[in-house]
């Protein structure tokens, strides 16, 4: 089975945020981690101006193409 959980790191233990019923009592399970990024953080709380943001899409200053 495979299933993606949120988990709190805390004392040197993963705690789930919401019960997992499902498994039993001290069973093997495989856990990879992956940490918030940046943008994660920033989702919904960063406001950016339209015209500003067009210009950085349009400026070869910030392509993420070579040049």
């Amino acid at each position: 089975m495979r299933m993606t959980i949120e988990a709190i790191y805390a004392s040197g233990v993963l705690k789930p945020l919401v019960p997992l019923p499902h498994l039993k009592e001290h069973e093997r399970v495989r856990i990879t981690v992956e940490t918030s990024s940046v943008v994660d953080e920033l989702c919904g709380k960063l406001v950016i101006d339209p015209a500003v943001a067009h210009e950085i899409i349009e400026s070869a200053d910030y392509s993420m193409l070579e040049s």
